[in-house]
């Protein structure tokens, strides 16, 4: 079993407490939560206190589900950890339609993989590190990111206005306004895009894969759910745009909140929405799209399985003989991982070529995409056609242009 898996470790307040203290009742939600989970229960153990509360434990092959009550507080503490295919998401999801909290507070940890948190113990005295918000809402600290940098480096952003702060079935979702990076977006503690800088990278992840398809028709963008990649995609002016995003929730946050990343994208007719699990949903297409754009949030959580090997085979399928992909691998500091990634697209998508970025609003400011062919060349075109190109598809940009195009493909040593 692969032991790379998520952590999520939930405190639930305002729930039933007569649910609470129902020892029988929580012992099958454990179950439900397991099996919707897709994981394998061991044994399932519960003990009921005297005064009140109820502690019950599901033994997992994969790991573990916990519970631990205070009805009296209207408080669960919920601990949910799974290895190998377990999607912990999914056991949250049947635990809070139960419990139905007021107020819901998680923390989620990527464990086992090669970019996992390191040394994750300290000394006594030293506090772990994890993102969140401060108790007057007056600033947003991020420290839970994935990789390296998890619990050693802060990245710290002043509030003028918190907008919002709500959990979806999938993700915790927190946008705020900071005088320096417009409207910042949060999902599960990790900066997404400020509306100062997301021009960059939703420009960079589209527009080289765009311009090195002679004609592209057919368009399918994985994730996104702000709406960004969409708005760049729509101005090559495609007959059909299918994007697929499994947080419907945060899709229509998105377009309320933070309107300019879509600009009214998602009305589009051109443009189709499915709300489903991308490595399931585009099974349905072979040999359907010219250009499939993975916009995916960081590898942990829901967004994991979209960079495993099975998905990049999936993708490959959809994809034309001549169809070509753009992927959102990661941050320059894990470069085991790009690479680790790198090889799992040239595997199933072909050849690639990576483009640079600097992003001022992200925790480490340069990220890599990768751009990937099995029968185009992923560095082309040159300069001077993709003047020619964005003249006549009459593409305007902040940022990409055919000379940061080529440039953004100079890599590091260890990249070459």
């Amino acid at each position: 079993m692969d032991p790379r898996g998520e952590h999520i470790v939930v405190d639930y307040w305002g729930s039933d407490a007569n649910l609470l203290n129902d020892e029988k009742k929580l012992t099958k939600l454990l179950l439900d939560a397991a099996r919707a989970a897709n994981t394998k229960v061991i044994s399932i153990e519960s003990h009921k206190f005297e005064d009140q509360g109820v502690t019950a434990f599901a033994l997992l092959a994969e790991s573990h589900i916990s519970i631990h009550t205070w009805p009296s507080h209207e408080y669960a503490g919920v601990d949910i950890y799974t290895c190998g295919r377990g999607n912990p998401a999914k056991a949250h999801e049947i635990l809070a339609e139960a419990l139905t909290p007021d107020r819901t507070e998680i923390v989620k940890m990527a464990r086992g993989g090669i970019d996992s948190p390191r040394s994750i113990t300290a000394a006594p005295d030293t506090p772990m590190l994890h993102s969140g918000l401060a108790a007057d809402s007056r600033s947003f600290v991020e420290a839970t990111v994935p990789g390296r940098r998890h619990g050693h480096i802060n990245h710290g952003f002043h509030i003028t206005e918190l907008i919002l702060k709500e959990n979806t079935p999938y993700q915790e979702c927190l946008i705020f306004d900071n005088p320096v990076y417009g409207r910042v977006l949060v999902l599960d503690g990790i900066v997404q895009l400020s509306t100062f800088d997301e021009h960059i990278y939703h420009e960079m992840i589209v527009h080289p894969p765009m311009f090195m398809h002679a004609d592209p028709k057919r368009v399918c963008i994985v994730g996104g759910g702000d709406g960004g990649a969409l708005r760049e995609v729509l101005k090559h002016n495609p007959e059909e745009v299918v994007m697929i995003d499994i947080d419907e929730q945060f899709v229509r946050t998105a377009a309320k909140y933070l309107p300019s990343l879509s600009d009214g994208s998602f009305e589009d007719p051109r443009v189709t929405l499915l709300f489903e699990d991308a490595s399931k949903t585009l099974r349905d297409y072979e040999d359907a799209f010219d250009v499939a754009i993975i916009d995916s949030n960081d590898a942990m959580g829901p967004s994991e399985v979209l960079f495993e090997e099975d998905f990049y085979e999936t993708v490959s399928r959809a994809l034309k003989n001549e169809g070509i992909s753009s992927v959102q691998v990661g941050s320059l500091l894990d470069l085991e991982f790009i690479q680790q990634t790198r090889d799992r697209i040239e595997t199933h998508l072909g050849c690639t070529s990576g483009f640079r970025l600097s992003m001022p609003s992200y925790h480490c400011g340069e990220y890599i995409f990768m751009v990937a062919s099995r029968n185009l060349n992923p560095s082309v075109p040159d300069i001077d056609a993709l003047k020619v190109l964005r003249e006549q598809r009459n593409i305007k940009t902040k940022y990409w242009s055919p000379a940061i195009h080529h440039a953004s493909q100079i890599l590091p040593v260890q990249l070459q």
